[in-house]
């Protein structure tokens, strides 16, 4: 990973995502100094749809979408209400090779955190459930296991990644695309990344505690700790992709690679012990763990690229 950056990613306008000549203001029904307030209220309201759709009704993939999209909404209704350009979300894709780092960093700490469990024997590897769920979706009899491996890689790394681009690009736009943004007008590279991470954690709270979104019924409290520290370091991650690249596009593909390899692939490979579930998963030890490093890897970035201090996101 490069040191630096070229001309063209110059940092005047990495967070907004248009040039400071494009920006014009525009009269809002809100000042602009309540945007935060307006985006978290906003935020509250529409995500109590979807809290209903999946507390209520039951854990399924288009009721989760629907709520996946709740801060994208809030994000785009205050820009609305406050007068701000949609151009401030990061909607331009910048140069490719941020994409590429988003798609392959959570690769890489995924391998990492559950290499580390399987070779410590926290955990088995492959699950024959794993092997014979695959070939019975992707009509794969006959194929040998490692043929099925590298396809599931192949399809998921491709073609599920369609999918999960397209709900986790609903979160982002509110996480990375407006609240990080915003916050860094006000607070430091770290201390906006805190913050953010601590509200996405706070956000999936109630999926945690009332729905199967977990790693069982036991420890929840614990399980909760965890998950937070693993969105406090791929806020990290994230806010350094977005200031570097000045798109929101950084933070959905790096979220969908997250959920499609580190959340699906490696851990349903996982063959499960009685105590594997306090260390696999996101709701374990490690790979919260190997996140953070990762995150703190990052945070130092920033600190050496002079990405650190509190910016104007439309200068």
């Amino acid at each position: 990973m490069s040191a630096t950056d070229p001309s063209s990613d110059a940092q005047s306008d990495a967070l907004d995502g248009s040039s400071a000549s494009a920006e014009r203001p525009l009269v809002g029904r809100i000042p602009k100094k309540y945007c935060i307030l307006v985006f978290l209220v906003l935020l509250a309201a529409f995500s109590s749809v979807g809290y209903f759709l999946t507390i209520e009704l039951a854990l399924r993939r288009y009721y989760i979408a629907a709520l996946m999209w709740s801060p994208g909404l809030a994000a785009l209704a205050t820009c609305k209400l406050c007068g701000m350009r949609i151009s401030v979300l990061g909607w331009k894709w910048g140069q490719a090779r941020w994409q590429w780092y988003s798609y392959f960093i959570p690769i890489f700490y995924g391998l990492v955190a559950y290499g580390f469990i399987w070779l410590a024997g926290i955990g088995g590897v492959i699950d024959p459930r794993f092997l014979h769920d695959i070939r019975d979706t992707l009509g794969l009899s006959g194929w040998s296991d490692v043929s099925v491996v590298l396809f599931a890689f192949a399809i998921l790394g491709i073609v599920d990644m369609i999918w999960h681009t397209g709900t986790a690009l609903g979160e982002e736009i509110g996480w990375r695309g407006f609240l990080t943004p915003q916050l860094m007008r006000h607070f430091s590279f770290p201390v906006t990344s805190l913050i953010v991470g601590l509200i996405w954690a706070a956000w999936h709270a109630p999926l945690v505690y009332y729905t199967k979104y977990n790693a069982g019924p036991y420890g929840l409290n614990l399980q909760m700790l965890n998950f937070t520290i693993l969105c406090i370091g791929m806020s990290f991650i994230m806010t350094y992709l977005r200031l570097k690249s000045g798109s929101v596009w950084t933070a959905a593909i790096l979220h969908a690679a997250h959920n499609a390899f580190a959340l699906i692939l490696f851990d349903r490979m996982t063959i499960k012990y009685e105590e594997t579930r306090l260390y696999s998963g996101e709701f374990g030890m490690v790979l919260p763990a190997v996140v953070v490093l990762f995150g703190a890897y990052f945070w130092y970035r920033a600190g050496k690229e002079g990405l650190t201090a509190p910016r104007d996101p439309e200068e």
